[in-house]
């Protein structure tokens, strides 16, 4: 058995993981340049594993590798389409196995220290 997981970019900072334990908004933001780079693995509970990385340029840009060189990247069924809603933004959607959860995410931000600094300046 499968389950979806959808990643897309939102804003010019923020890469939304859904489907999976750990899927949430990730931020990523180089402060003065505009772009943003993610990344984030896939881990199946059999030890398959599938990395993915996001790139904001203006545009989201999705694309999948190994998480390391000793995994192979995994035979998922997966897509990468125009997002419906967001216009800027490509979307991958990947059948995973159940139990698929997200691991290794970085950069790891605390969104939320970073608005109480941000409010406190």
């Amino acid at each position: 058995m499968t389950m979806t997981i959808s990643v897309y970019g939102a804003g010019d900072e923020c890469v939304i993981v859904e489907g999976c334990q750990g899927g949430d908004e990730h931020y990523s933001y180089e402060h003065g340049i505009r772009r943003a780079r993610w990344r984030g693995d896939l881990v199946a509970p059999c030890g398959e594993a599938l990395r993915v990385y996001a790139l904001f340029d203006g545009c989201w840009h999705l694309s999948i590798g190994q998480s390391d060189r000793s995994t192979p990247i995994p035979d998922w069924p997966r897509a990468i389409v125009q997002h419906p809603t967001v216009p800027y933004s490509a979307l991958l959607e990947i059948e995973a196995p159940i139990g698929t959860v997200l691991a290794n995410v970085w950069p790891l931000l605390d969104v939320h220290a970073i608005e109480a600094a941000t409010e406190a300046l």
